[in-house]
């Protein structure tokens, strides 16, 4: 497999799943999950689901 081809999947894989952290924390917020649930559902850390609140804007 030609790495640079490789690369180019790896990269598409993490950004599809931030973008699906985002959304299940943003779903979190919305249904008034505690930051630990959010956390546990997301697979994430607290300080990360913190974090992507801060970074998109999100209301907790």
């Amino acid at each position: 497999m030609d790495l640079r081809y490789n690369d180019i999947y790896l990269k598409g894989k993490k950004e599809e799943r931030e973008r699906w952290t985002i959304k299940i924390i943003s779903n979190g917020l919305k249904q008034n999950l505690s930051l630990d649930m959010i956390a546990s559902i997301a697979d994430v850390s607290v300080e990360e689901v913190k974090q992507v609140i801060k970074d998109n804007h999100l209301k907790d």
